[in-house]
């Protein structure tokens, strides 16, 4: 009644805590206020962990271009006078060379013909397709497009674009270079967009130490400046032919450059993003509370609960990714470590094929580890439950007998 109720307000550990030690007593109560208010599933539903989950960051490197591409859709925009509302950013893994698109619309068949007539029809195909999970990716013509050309699919966990971190950081250095050369109006952001992209081209990458262009096509670009001042010294007008004898064996030494520069960076990233990592280390059968904020039409998402559950784990497939469900007939889901908080408290856990009783309650086990304190250790469980203490505890002076 001093936590549940509605005249309780569902308050902390120390706000209830300091509610019951004013009117009762037993011993081991502090224990149990605690254990109560960290099962309690509306709390749970509500707030969110003391620390935000974050899993070490995953390294996936490339040696060529075309090897992995990326594909995004950036909008909805202001609608130009051509009717375009959409660009379909695409990126290339390795050489960072990048094309974007305008579109009136982002449906399947619209994103589909402009991959194959704009992209693939000029640069070949790429060996994977890294998406998101957006309906048009997702449809049965994208997918049977990169069967037929024997592309790898592969796609991110839902609500979690970390997952396609490069193509996310380029659409927000499109959106910069846009908003300093559109009207006013922003409605001819379209006409701005090839030479924004011939200017994201021609830059020199931080990861990869070279253009885009020149990782691409093994020599960089003219500009505006180099009509008005000529070619850069590297290049004359009489050495066409040395120029094509030296291409080819200049281009892989970029590339071994470019591939050493990629791994450093990526390492360097790696350690800077794992400084701050906050890893849980779950198994299958673990109760879980998922991360999943609604966005229902004529509800306030500030007084939503951005919590569900609890899940059940059924399948790990890596330190990071698993799959997990809510019922033994509900849909399966496979998500991220960071979209997932330890669930305390009662469950059915349906997952146990033996007699023995499925419906685990943390006030009925008599398991003394309850009330024990375990050392931390590095990606572990990090749900701290409270420590028995040796100390004689001694009443309040108003509830002695």
């Amino acid at each position: 009644m001093l936590h549940d109720d509605p005249v309780a307000g569902h308050f902390g550990i120390h706000r209830t805590l300091a509610r019951v030690s004013s009117r009762f007593y037993w011993a081991g109560y502090k224990e149990t206020i605690e254990i109560w208010c960290k099962c309690c599933e509306i709390c749970s539903a509500r707030k969110g962990p003391t620390r935000h989950p974050r899993g070490p960051m995953k390294q996936y490197l490339v040696g060529a271009p075309l090897e992995r591409v990326a594909i995004d859709i950036l909008g909805p925009l202001p609608e130009t006078k051509n009717k375009n509302k959409y660009i379909l950013v695409i990126t290339d893994y390795f050489s960072r060379w990048a094309e974007s698109y305008p579109m009136p619309d982002q449906e399947a068949e619209t994103v589909t013909r402009i991959f194959v007539s704009e992209f693939i029809a000029r640069f070949g195909l790429p060996r994977q397709v890294h998406t998101d999970q957006g309906r048009q990716f997702e449809s049965h013509l994208f997918r049977s497009l990169c069967q037929t050309f024997k592309m790898d699919k592969t796609r991110t966990t839902a609500l979690h674009p970390q997952s396609d971190g490069m193509v996310e950081r380029l659409n927000r250095t499109i959106e910069d270079i846009l908003s300093k050369f559109i009207a006013k109006d922003q409605r001819d952001w379209d006409l701005h967009l090839p030479l924004a992209m011939m200017a994201y081209r021609s830059s020199v990458h931080e990861s990869t130490g070279y253009s885009p262009s020149m990782l691409m096509f093994g020599r960089e670009i003219e500009l505006p400046v180099d009509l008005l001042y000529g070619q850069p010294p590297q290049i004359s007008d009489n050495i066409t032919h040395q120029y094509l004898a030296k291409l080819i064996p200049n281009l892989w030494r970029i590339h071994n450059i470019a591939r050493e520069k990629m791994a450093a960076a990526s390492n360097r990233q790696k350690q800077q993003y794992d400084h701050k990592i906050y890893a849980h280390q779950y198994k299958v059968g673990d109760a879980v509370w998922v991360y999943n904020p609604s966005k229902a039409k004529g509800k306030s998402p500030k007084l939503q609960c951005k919590w569900t559950g609890p899940y059940l784990i059924i399948a790990v497939f890596t330190d990071l990714i698993y799959k997990i469900q809510k019922s033994e007939f509900s849909r399966e889901i496979i998500i991220h470590h960071d979209r997932m908080k330890p669930f305390i408290g009662s469950f059915d856990n349906w997952l146990l094929k033996s007699n023995n009783k499925s419906s685990v309650s943390i006030f009925e086990t008599a398991d003394e580890s309850l009330y024990t304190e375990e050392p931390e250790k590095e990606n572990a469980d990090h749900v701290k439950m409270p420590r028995r203490s040796n100390r004689h505890s001694k009443p309040p002076d108003r509830f002695s007998s």
